[in-house]
């Protein structure tokens, strides 16, 4: 019995880790094949560039030309926050895609495949598409804007740790956000963007939680996001970076975040599991708007 209950387990686990391959091959070829490779190359360039000098200049308006502490917390924000769009915000792109432009849904959800490792792999591909916007900007906010990026003063092995547990927050911040789509129809296109705007605002991707307001600053502490983005800040800009949770070490930040993201990844199982449940019940799964 025993035996035989490990060797099912085994074989769910290979399982699993065919899928997440191949979705995230295939997850990888959408993102990227819709050109040839030196323009994409490029794109990969100038979009981010493009949208941290948005940023930088209206950071530089507002506090006067000024830099400091801040700046560093602004930049690292906006590094990262490529990570969240094409992670949470794909994972239900993948979902809408297939359902509404694709029309492969039905298709692919019929198939013996576990379709939450489908999309967590499709997920993973979009999170894999960000490392060079984010390896860009940070290149750039250190040797123009002059941010205090430096070998040592940087924890490698803490933000490796923050970076990995962070995906993993995202990808479960991914699994509600689709099981919301699941559901409707009509808006679906846009609910994944304004989820996506008002973590923006709450998790500390541009200014301390502590600028927030007093009754909105708990709300913050709920999401991985917001301790993800503080343990980031700390392994990377070491002792000079501005803090949102001052009253924290780096340890306990760190374990806060473990915390917050394993609970969001039951939360979000659980509520992945009773959407796609109620979806088929209603049969309404693979239901299009004609948007």
């Amino acid at each position: 019995m025993a035996i035989a209950a490990a060797a099912r387990q085994e074989g769910s686990l290979r399982r699993w880790w065919r899928v997440l391959r191949v979705s995230f091959w295939l997850g990888w070829q959408i993102e990227t094949n819709w050109t040839d490779p030196l323009l994409f190359f490029i794109y990969s360039l100038a979009k981010p560039l493009g949208g941290v000098l948005i940023l930088v200049f209206m950071y530089f308006v507002v506090a006067r030309g000024g830099q400091g502490p801040m700046l560093g917390f602004f930049v690292v924000g906006t590094a990262l926050w490529p990570f969240v769009l094409r992670g949470m915000m794909g994972i239900a792109w993948g979902l809408i895609s297939d359902r509404e432009h694709w029309k492969t849904l039905r298709y692919i959800y019929t198939s013996p495949i576990p379709y939450r490792g489908y999309l967590i792999g499709r997920a993973l591909a979009q999170a894999t598409s960000a490392v060079a916007p984010a390896v860009i900007t940070l290149i750039f906010g250190r040797y123009v804007l002059g941010v205090p990026l430096y070998l040592a003063t940087v924890n490698a092995q803490y933000a490796a740790v923050a970076m990995i547990t962070g995906i993993a927050g995202i990808v479960a911040l991914g699994l509600v956000v689709v099981s919301a789509a699941m559901l409707i129809s009509g808006e679906a296109w846009r609910m994944p963007e304004g989820v996506g705007a008002g973590l923006y605002l709450v998790s500390g991707a541009i200014f301390p939680v502590t600028t927030l307001p007093a009754v909105l600053q708990p709300l913050a502490q709920v999401f991985p996001l917001t301790w993800w983005l503080e343990a980031m800040r700390r392994g990377l800009l070491g002792p000079q970076s501005l803090r949102s949770f001052a009253w924290a070490s780096d340890a306990q930040v760190l374990v806060y975040e473990v915390v917050v993201t394993a609970v969001w990844i039951i939360v979000a199982t659980l509520i992945f599991g009773v959407a796609e449940h109620r979806a088929r019940q209603l049969g309404i799964l693979d239901q299009e708007s004609a948007y």
